[in-house]
């Protein structure tokens, strides 16, 4: 008898043991679908990117180990974050190989596979915003994510802010999804234009000594004798449109030089031109370096224009929309620069 209830009691710790051991093994339920409000924020575009073989093996640094994550899908991470505007060991080149350029919203991590596309959310102010990552570091105890100078810009990063890094997993047909995506979706920059003054010139008979008001007195009498505004240490560019003194072209406020033989009072929207628009930021001076950085690179004139407490940074002008096309540039800034860019009409 005795026998029969120790095999019964035996019986018993086993079934205890099945069923502790089953309650313990994580859930395969489906979490549910997210069900909150969506918010449209910027930064680059997510596109698929096969991984770099050559950054996908583990490295040390300074004698610590680094392990590189080999399936991101659900990778998130929240520490400090700083920003760089040159590569630490001197080198023009980013870890992916590509040139480093400051002004485009990239970054660099330790650990994700490169390239790869990343949301940071700066907790103090929670600002969001898509970077690319192309770039190894940092290694610095307790920062996770080095940010370009347009990207911490963008999300008002000063060194060593709080952040919180989601990753966007980009299937082959362009298909989003991960942290990174949950409750945002990424959407192309656009800026509204400012209404284009009235330079319509009234009382002007058509005849060839027609002057055009410059707002401030400058004017600058074309080919057929007719006069334009003109900045202070502009000239005129090969395609008739004003240049600055450092190659940037002149916001004329809708005037465009003439060409010979040609009379015109009509606002310069009616010219048809039309600029590359790369993006905008809050700061003049970097406008203006992001402007002639990418004028140097692309051999492309440009200009800052003012909108409120924005700075654009375009490119051009060109004649016409196809005139921008053939020059490629959008694909190329897109390409080279891994910047987002668009054609606009003045």
């Amino acid at each position: 008898m005795r026998k029969l209830w120790c095999i019964i009691g035996m019986m018993g710790l086993a079934l205890s043991a099945c069923t502790t051991q089953q309650k313990t093994q994580p859930s395969t339920q489906a979490q549910p679908a997210y069900t909150g409000p969506v918010v449209e924020i910027s930064g680059a575009e997510p596109r698929y990117e096969p991984y770099n073989p050559g950054n996908m093996q583990d490295y040390e640094v300074n004698g610590k180990r680094y392990s590189i994550v080999k399936n991101p899908q659900n990778f998130s991470q929240t520490g400090l974050a700083a920003w760089y505007d040159s590569e630490s060991s001197g080198n023009s080149r980013t870890a992916n190989g590509e040139p480093f350029d400051a002004y485009a919203l990239a970054a660099a991590h330790p650990t994700l596979p490169l390239p790869s596309y990343v949301r940071v959310t700066n907790l103090s102010n929670g600002r969001q915003l898509v970077v690319r990552v192309n770039d190894r570091g940092p290694y610095t105890p307790g920062r996770i994510i080095d940010l370009t100078r347009a990207a911490a810009d963008r999300l008002n990063i000063s060194n060593n802010t709080k952040v919180r890094v989601d990753f966007i997993q980009v299937a082959p047909d362009g298909t989003l999804t991960g942290p990174g995506t949950v409750g945002t979706v990424v959407a192309k920059q656009s800026f509204a234009l400012p209404p284009r003054p009235d330079l319509s010139v009234t009382g002007a008979s058509g005849d060839s000594g027609a002057a055009l008001s410059s707002g401030n007195g400058a004017t600058m009498v074309g080919n057929s004798g007719a006069a334009v505004p003109a900045a202070t240490g502009s000239r005129a560019g090969a395609n008739g449109a004003l240049l600055s003194a450092d190659g940037g072209a002149v916001d004329q406020g809708g005037a465009g030089a003439q060409s010979a033989g040609q009379q015109t009072t009509a606002p310069l929207a009616a010219t048809g031109r039309f600029m590359v628009q790369v993006g905008a930021i809050g700061d003049a001076q970097r406008a203006a370096n992001w402007q002639k950085d990418l004028s140097n690179r692309f051999s492309v004139p440009g200009r800052v224009s003012a909108n409120g407490n924005l700075f654009r940074v375009q490119l051009g002008p060109f004649q016409s929309r196809q005139q921008a096309q053939a020059q490629a540039l959008v694909q190329r800034l897109q390409s080279e620069a891994q910047q987002q860019a668009f054609i606009t009409a003045l």
